[in-house]
Parts: structure tokens; sequence; C-alpha cells
């Protein structure tokens, strides 16, 4: 089974183990980064649609990829219920983004970051599709030792360190960036009872 295979496959149940890992504390606070209201934007790694059906509230626009089908199933289902109709799943690896050039004013990415290999590709490609003085928010969490977490949930990074982030960041062009310590924690358990808990932390660029 290869990264793609099992989130399409826990899909249906990805909600409540979402809901077990990290609290939903912190869909507030990474809308609150910055004024979305009416904008254009773009919620990379979507998943079943956590922060999608919150940007939802606010913004125009809320373009949701991910490149497991299932995910976008499920968000779709869940959108049509909640009568949001500004929703648009689409398809895509996160180091090519399905996106045109400076085509949204905001980039979220949740906990999707330690999922991608070439992280600093990526990052690029969140600058490109952003418009001038369009924001980047990324919220992951902060470097662990679950090795675990490489074979059971297919994560190609065991956390990050703020420098590793800012300094894609500010190879990828972004000004203004901060990176903050959310206070809050993500956790988990291994098939075998191996238990980790981390930070989780955000930070936010601009493109000039």
């Amino acid at each position: 089974m290869n990264s793609n295979q099992y989130f399409d496959n826990i899909a249906s149940q990805w909600n409540k183990m979402r809901s077990e890992y990290f609290k939903d504390e912190i869909r507030d606070r990474i809308i609150s980064k910055f004024n979305i209201k009416d904008k254009v934007v773009a919620d990379l790694g979507c998943g079943t649609g956590f922060i999608s059906l919150g940007l939802a509230n606010e913004a125009a626009i809320v373009f949701s990829l991910d490149r497991s089908y299932n995910m976008l199933k499920e968000l779709k289902a869940t959108a049509n219920i909640s009568g949001k109709r500004n929703i648009y799943p689409i398809k895509s690896v996160l180091d090519d983004l399905a996106l045109f050039d400076e085509s949204v004013d905001g980039v979220f990415i949740n906990m999707a970051l330690h999922h991608i290999v070439d992280t600093q590709k990526a990052i690029h490609e969140m600058y490109r599709v952003l418009k001038k003085d369009g924001t980047i928010v990324i919220s992951d969490v902060y470097k662990h030792t679950g090795e675990w977490a490489r074979e059971e949930m297919f994560d190609e990074w065991l956390g990050f360190t703020e420098d590793q982030i800012m300094q894609w960041l500010e190879q990828a062009g972004f000004k203004n960036i901060t990176i903050e310590n959310t206070g809050l924690t993500c956790k988990g358990y291994s098939s075998k009872g191996e238990y980790t808990e981390t930070g989780i932390f955000m930070a936010t660029g601009v493109k000039l």
C-alpha cells in the first residue's frame, strides 16, 4: 500500500481519526491569521474538509486540493449537505499544484506538509499560485521521534524545526515571515501502542 491508497482507504473514517489527533481549536486559529472575507483561497491537502468548510463561511471561493479522490468525495458530500456552494474540490499533488499562477489570495496547508517528499518544491508552488500581497499559512507539527508514523501513516517528515520552515519560506521568496508555537499538541498511537505527542506551530508569510 502506498500513501495515496492509505488515504483513500481511510477517507470515510478520517473525521473521527483527525479529531483524536488534534483539537478543533486549531481551525479557528488558522482562519483568523488574515482577513479572508470575499477572497479566493486554497486549502492544500484538504482531506475531508476540516479547514475548507471553515474557510467557506467567509471566503468567496475555496479551492480544496488533495491527491486522494475519496477524501475529496467526502468533502463534496459534506459541502452539499451543509449548503456550501463555494468549495471546489480539485485532485492534485501538492508539489505541482493544479492552479494558475497568481490565482489565489491565500494558501492554507494544515497537517499536510509532513506528507510531502519535496517540501521546498511544494512551498515554491504555493508562492507561484499566490497573488501579490497574498498570504501563506502553514500549520504542522514540530520535529518528533515517532518513527512509527513513517510506516503507519506514511509521514515523509517527522515534523519540522522552525529553522527549516523559515529557510524554505525565505528561499521561496516570502517576506514578513512569522512562526509561532500555538501551544496546542498533536497526539497519536501506533498499532503497537507507541505514543507520540508533539507541539503544533503556525507559520505565515506574504508574497510582496
